[in-house]
């Protein structure tokens, strides 16, 4: 949740408020800074001792964005708005190598190459080889830190496990994931070539096939239901958002 909110105060400040939002996202990439685990990532808490690849993923996205702001600043002669740990992106690199099955190209949560994590009450409605969330998120991060998916063999792997693995809206085996379409779209746009073609194919009549078009604006007309792993913690806002972040990747 922190991550995430930090990732709209630092766009607020790359579109010109810095005045009034600098300070605020300073404090909150400040806080991102003094959580993370030393040399490595980040879970929940502060210096908690454990990490986890989502989390990591949020917290550096929202690193990597503060860092463009910068760049952007000096390119125009301006000070920098922002400033962040920069040892950070050797941690994540060194979270993300931990996590990722050099053979298969799969990406773990919490250990290596075993994919993305489930509510214990959800584990045989959403099996996780239904997913390649983490695998996806990984490819981001790799992306982020400067490998080239056209050299490096681990991210061609990890390409390859989520093309076979396209968004599918399927109520019935478990393949609904909200959050890993978004990383997916994330990673594959990167990566461009086939893969990305065929992704945003898939991606694009998915979701908007099922966007709810009945009732009105006040009940469900506009959103998407809820009905993925992680609906019942997100609810609405949560498949939406996700679902629209997707479709803009795709544009």
């Amino acid at each position: 949740n922190h991550a995430i909110a930090t990732l709209a105060m630092v766009a607020a400040v790359a579109r010109g408020n810095a005045a009034s939002y600098t300070a605020a996202a300073q404090s909150a990439l400040d806080f991102i800074a003094i959580s993370r685990n030393p040399y490595l990532a980040w879970r929940y808490g502060i210096k908690p001792g454990d990490n986890d690849t989502s989390v990591t993923g949020w917290m550096a996205m929202a690193l990597d964005a503060a860092r463009r702001v910068s760049r952007a600043d000096s390119k125009s002669g301006r000070p920098a708005s922002l400033q962040i740990d920069e040892d950070a992106f050797d941690g994540i690199k060194a979270w993300i190598a931990k996590m990722t099955d050099a053979g298969s190209g799969r990406v773990g949560y919490q250990q290596r190459g075993t994919g993305p994590a489930r509510p214990i009450e959800l584990v045989d409605a959403f099996p996780a080889d239904r997913s390649e969330s983490m695998t996806a998120v990984g490819l981001v991060l790799r992306s982020m830190l400067g490998e080239d998916p056209r050299t490096s063999e681990v991210m061609r792997r990890g390409v390859e496990l989520c093309r076979l693995l396209p968004p599918k809206w399927d109520r019935n085996d478990g393949s609904i994931d909200m959050y890993y379409w978004y990383y997916g779209s994330k990673a594959l746009a990167r990566v461009g070539g086939d893969a990305w073609d065929q992704w945003r194919a898939a991606c694009t009549a998915t979701i908007t096939v099922n966007q709810r078009l009945d009732t009105d604006e006040c009940m469900y007309r506009g959103s998407w239901d809820p009905i993925d792993t992680w609906g019942g913690d997100g609810g609405r806002v949560y498949s939406t958002a996700t679902c629209v972040l997707s479709l803009l990747l795709t544009q």
